[in-house]
């Protein structure tokens, strides 16, 4: 017998070896569970259970196609009229390429205010685009705007920004921080899609494109 038959032999034994012993490991576990008191096995079965260890988690669950816009948090601000509201996009150029970053909304009269128009990022730069948004002296307490933000640079991605009049100013200052990465994996769900977005809607949205 060759050393490479040998070799696989004793490969193949070893593994049967450990196959035999996970399945006695199981065997034993299935004894001591069935000698348990029923209280003891209600715990278990709660905890294994829909709110178990992992609530809410769902593994079957399939992320959004990569050609589909990557959604930032959510950020509400809160001021008096007259305030101005401020988000600092912290943006990180993690690729190394020179990358050119543009911040922009599609909220119709926004009344926004840029920093700066955009920024070209070298590799591995990070840079700051900073939004503000005055409060208009005449807004009604309690009135609140959703103002929808988008930032384009190696990805797409979008914000809803909430500004909320109130009779005290608070939380008017937001830093979001954007790692704009490629993304090189061939991820098990990109099987699951057909490359074909509603290419007419995307073509509706200024600045999107291009």
């Amino acid at each position: 017998m060759s050393s490479g038959s040998a070799a696989l032999i004793a490969s193949l034994q070893a593994f049967a070896k450990l196959v035999e012993q996970s399945a006695q490991l199981g065997v034993d576990i299935l004894d001591s569970l069935a000698g348990s008191p029923p209280q003891l096995l209600n715990s278990i079965t709660k905890l294994i259970g829909k709110e178990g260890l992992l609530p809410g988690c769902n593994p079957c669950e399939i992320p959004a196609p990569c050609w589909m816009p990557r959604p930032l948090c959510d950020v509400t601000s809160i001021g008096r009229p007259g305030d101005t509201a401020t988000l600092a996009f912290d943006i990180t150029n993690c690729s190394i390429a020179l990358r050119k970053v543009v911040v922009f909304t599609t909220t119709k009269n926004a009344g926004l205010t840029f920093s700066v128009a955009e920024l070209d990022l070298t590799a591995m730069e990070r840079g700051e685009i900073l939004v503000s948004h005055l409060i208009p002296t005449g807004s009604v307490i309690g009135s609140k705007r959703e103002l929808l933000m988008w930032v384009r640079g190696c990805r797409l991605y979008f914000l809803r920004w909430t500004v909320v009049v109130a009779a005290i100013g608070a939380n008017s200052f937001y830093e979001v921080d954007v790692r704009d990465c490629p993304d090189p994996i061939h991820h098990w769900y990109d099987h699951f899609y057909c490359p074909r977005p509603c290419l007419e809607d995307r073509g509706n949205l200024p600045g999107i494109r291009g």
